[in-house]
Order: C-alpha cells, then sequence, then structure tokens
C-alpha cells in the first residue's frame, strides 16, 4: 500500500465513484480533509485514489489533491511524531516573507499540519508546506500537535473553545472548516485539536476513545448522540451543535430544558446515548 498527504487547502473525500459524460465523478460527499493530514491509498481509479485517512476513515479523492509519499516522508509528517505543529486559527495566511505586507503563498485552515523550519523570530514562523513550499506564518497561530494538558479540567475547556470558534458558520454537509461544517465534524475537529481522534459519525464507534456514560454522570465537553447527529455538551443543559434544521441553521447554541427559549424538542427527546472519552473519577 501507498502512502499519500493532502497538499491542497481542503480536499474532499466521497463515498463512491460514478461514470458520467464517459468520466469518473466523485459521489456523496463524505469528508474533508486537510493539507497535510496523512492517507493510505488502497486503490487507483481515473482520476481518483481510493483512500484511508489516520483517523481510519475511507473514501475517494482526486489524485491531484494528494501527493504520494515515501515512508521516511510519512513517518516526517505523522502527526504521532510531535515535530509538526497545528494552525490553530480559523484561517491562516501563509506569507511569502515574514511581513504582513508579503505576498499570500496560500491560506490555510484551522488543523492543518505544517513542518516548522528554524526557530520563531521576531514572532514569524517559517513553516513547510505539505506541497513542499515555504512561507511564514505568526507564530502566535501555531501549536504543537503533542500540546496536550495534563488537566481534565483544562482540557475539557480547550475542547468546548475550538468548538465555539465555530459558533455561526455555516452548515455543510461533510465540512470540518470554519467555511462550513457538520455536526460530527464540529465534535471531531474539537477534539482533533486537542489531540485526540474521535470517530468521524454521529455514533459511538469500538476502537476509538469515546465510551458511553450515564446520563448522569455528563460533563462539558462530553457527547451527545441522537439519531444521525451528534453534538458536544456545554454544561446547565446547553450544547453547541451544526445543524441542517433551518430552524436553528448552522453551528449554534440548543437546550436541553424545555423551558430556554433555544430549546429543541426533536433532539431533547430524541437523545440516546451520552459519550465520554475521560475516565470516571
Amino acid at each position: 500500500m501507498q502512502q499519500a498527504i493532502v497538499t491542497i487547502p481542503k480536499a474532499t473525500l466521497y463515498e463512491s465513484l460514478i461514470r458520467k459524460n464517459h468520466c469518473l465523478v466523485g459521489q456523496n460527499v463524505s469528508d474533508e480533509l486537510l493539507s497535510g493530514w496523512l492517507l493510505t491509498v488502497t486503490e487507483c481509479q481515473g482520476d481518483f485514489l481510493k483512500v484511508t485517512t489516520h483517523y481510519g476513515y475511507s473514501g475517494w479523492l482526486r489524485t491531484s489533491d494528494v501527493h504520494k509519499i515515501s515512508p521516511e516522508e510519512y513517518g516526517l509528517w505523522n502527526i504521532r511524531s510531535g515535530s509538526l505543529l497545528l494552525l490553530t486559527q480559523r484561517l491562516t495566511d501563509v506569507l511569502a516573507a515574514p511581513k504582513v505586507q508579503a505576498p499570500i503563498v496560500t491560506t490555510l485552515f484551522m488543523g492543518s499540519t505544517v513542518i516548522p523550519c528554524g526557530s520563531r523570530k521576531d514572532g514569524w514562523q517559517k513553516i513547510q508546506l505539505a506541497d513542499g513550499s515555504m512561507g511564514y506564518v505568526p507564530a502566535i497561530a501555531l501549536a504543537a500537535s503533542s500540546s496536550l494538558t495534563d488537566s481534565q479540567t483544562e482540557l475539557r475547556s480547550d475542547i468546548i473553545n475550538y468548538a465555539l470558534s465555530y459558533l455561526g458558520t455555516q452548515y455543510r454537509w461533510g465540512g470540518k472548516t470554519h467555511e462550513g461544517i457538520d455536526c460530527s465534524g464540529l465534535t471531531f475537529m474539537s477534539y482533533f485539536m486537542c489531540g485526540i481522534l474521535i470517530y468521524r459519525d454521529a455514533a459511538i464507534k469500538s476502537g476509538y476513545p469515546v465510551h458511553e456514560i450515564p446520563r448522569s454522570q455528563i460533563k462539558p465537553a462530553d457527547l451527545l448522540y441522537f439519531p444521525d447527529h451528534v453534538a458536544l455538551y456545554l454544561g446547565n443543559n446547553k450544547y453547541i451543535h451544526a445543524t441542517g434544521n433551518l430552524n436553528s441553521y448552522g453551528c449554534v447554541i440548543n437546550s436541553l430544558n424545555s423551558q430556554d427559549m433555544d430549546y429543541r424538542a426533536d433532539l431533547a427527546e430524541s437523545l440516546y446515548a451520552v459519550g465520554s472519552v475521560f475516565s470516571a473519577p
């Protein structure tokens, strides 16, 4: 099997391929992958590659969106290596020189991974992108991919803060960015930014760190599961989620309390599970 890396700011993953006008095209968007994310290629058809992501999700990507890499390069770009940096702001312009007036090389989304080149200087960090190009970003827009806090309280707070950064973002099926995001994209990215890989879809799946807990034990940053939907609990009966419901569209906050103005009965009455990555105290 061949390893590959996403080389554009955002690549679309499709569930399947269909033939249209004698050409293969992607069908049914299932996910978005960001620059610097690793893949395993399992099949090639026309201009598409069948891939499995580093978090176990599979689908079809355009060949032009990725670059095949050697095992050595794969090790260098492995997020577990500890040598990578994550972009932590909604959008970050990568500039051709360390000054705000410099030309923009590209613009990357929060969660993209890059390699630092040398030390930070005067508030700037030179970086290498997955396509091999170089550029500069404000050092404040970066965090180490392995920078996990030891405090459960701080980790829960960090997860919530990343989720809140998407507040007001439009709903987009399969989305994972501040251009547009769906329910499991929101929960996945909120945990991913804190170094935790949870399942991409709205379900508790064996082999991933989320396990079911009694509703009575719920705490902020735990997950709420509804039929075909997932949300992140904020505390005090409030939760944040990305919804395509036109009555509360986009990334919004709603309530489980029927006395609140932002109560959604359809969700509150269909809540079937609460999940957590945290061990009981």
